[in-house]
């Protein structure tokens, strides 16, 4: 075994053995059926964002499967801090769910150490959702056709160029930061608070650039009010065949997001099943998988144990990158 590799299998088993610990002292299985009233989906973006889009996509589903009401709390603040600390707060009854991705729940917690929730002991990954690759956009004007375009420039004129992003410690952040570190220029960083807020004002020509997951930016780059430079997965997406992977350009180069549904800690383990069942049946549909992906999403629909190794393996992945690319909360 690598000598980097004990440190990270390491985390990976103190992470999964906290959450297995959190399911062991959970209380014992309710005397009602669930759910018993509405239930409240938060969302940690803004309205429009990806994370947006399946929460709306699950509360339809499963209000109508559940016969009652699913309504959904956009709470964009402080990259996804407010929205997770929320739900850490929330009674452990499976009546309080979070719609959460790598921001506040794998990312933050590599770069504060004063969040005032703890996303391994007081959070509970319950069903993975899907995946979600970013394209790098940029207003028309800036002349930029390429990513070698927008390189060359910011190479060119170091602190000329800004990008947009969903805010500090967001992933699309992260995407920023890391083809910075890998292209070898400066861009300077406007947080926003959450990504279609920052996309306007590239739409509006107020900043160059930014990294936005595909869906929000579909109709933009096909009116023309967008230009694509490149986008984050392996290969390049279905979606914009035309536009070339990064990794094309810069070998190893690979970013996007997931989302995931989470509970508090200590919800009972009978609901946490029920919610992970009924929801992973909803987005693993093939109606399902084909509407979310004509937005960019990849349905997943994993279940627990897969899902709590996947977050894990993310916030073990995120440190790393945090120490190797020096990036620190602005």
């Amino acid at each position: 075994m690598h000598a980097a590799a004990a440190p990270f299998k390491s985390l990976v088993v103190l992470w999964l053995a906290a959450w297995a610990s959190c399911a062991a002292l959970a209380q014992p299985a309710p005397a009602t059926p669930f759910p018993t009233k509405t239930v409240r989906v938060t969302v940690h973006n803004s309205p429009g964002s990806a994370p947006d889009v399946l929460a709306r996509y699950l509360s339809q589903r499963l209000s109508e499967q559940w016969k009652h009401a699913v309504v959904v709390d956009n709470r964009g603040a402080a990259g996804g801090i407010v929205a997770a600390d929320a739900l850490a707060k929330a009674p452990a009854d499976g009546h309080t769910l979070l719609v959460g991705g790598d921001g506040p729940i794998t990312i933050l917690p590599n770069l504060q150490s004063n969040l005032p929730y703890n996303a391994q002991r007081d959070l509970v990954p319950v069903v993975s959702l899907g995946h979600v690759d970013f394209v790098l956009v940029a207003h028309p004007k800036t002349g930029f056709r390429s990513l070698g375009d927008f390189v060359r420039a910011a190479k060119a004129q170091p602190g000329r160029y800004s990008y947009a992003s969903a805010g500090n410690g967001s992933a699309l952040q992260f995407s920023m930061e890391m083809l910075k570190q890998q292209a070898g220029f400066f861009a300077t960083h406007i947080p926003y608070r959450g990504g279609p807020m920052g996309l306007q004002d590239v739409i509006a020509g107020q900043v160059e650039v930014m990294f936005i997951a595909l869906g929000p930016a579909l109709p933009h780059i096909r009116s023309g009010r967008l230009t694509p430079l490149g986008t984050t997965g392996d290969k390049r997406n279905a979606l914009l065949p035309d536009v070339p992977a990064i990794a094309e350009t810069y070998a190893g180069y690979g970013s996007g997001t997931w989302f995931g549904l989470f509970a508090p800690a200590n919800t009972p383990q009978p609901v946490l099943d029920t919610i992970a069942a009924d929801v992973g049946r909803i987005v693993q549909t093939p109606a399902a998988r084909a509407e979310l992906a004509a937005q960019g999403i990849d349905a997943t629909g994993y279940p627990q144990q897969q899902f709590q190794r996947q977050v894990t393996a993310e916030y073990v992945r995120y440190g790393q990158i945090v120490k190797t690319a020096g990036i620190k909360i602005e």
